[in-house]
């Protein structure tokens, strides 16, 4: 299993870590070249994969609020936000973790051309 791919453009490896350092798979610069990258294969799975943590997430942190408000009844005023941020955030990074190494392993990375290089 892949946990590093070459850059497109430099050549130099992106890892998990730097995967992980992305604000959204959507919007992925190299760390060395600060070239943009988009990438063609599984973003429609990692979108799908998306869409069913969302809920899976306010689920679980509503079910974490009132397991946790039978022995601390502050517990019910306190934002769902915060909650998921406090309990539930490992399991978020698991999930990012999880979406990196699809990427790496079943994606493809290609060079994001910009209307300014076609012109060129």
């Amino acid at each position: 299993m892949k946990t590093s791919v070459p850059c497109p453009q430099c050549e130099v490896p992106i890892t998990l870590d730097d995967f992980e350092a992305f604000s959204t798979p959507f919007t992925m610069k190299c760390p060395h070249c600060r070239v943009k990258l988009k990438e063609t294969r599984v973003t429609p799975f990692l979108l799908l994969i998306c869409a069913l943590m969302i809920p899976l997430f306010i689920y679980l942190s509503e079910l974490v609020q009132s397991l946790l408000s039978g022995f601390i009844p502050v517990v019910e005023k306190i934002p769902l936000i915060i909650i998921f941020f406090c309990v539930l955030y490992p399991v978020f990074a698991l999930y990012e973790r999880f979406n990196g190494l699809v990427l790496f392993n079943k994606g493809n990375l290609h060079l994001k051309h910009s209307y300014n290089e076609f012109w060129k």
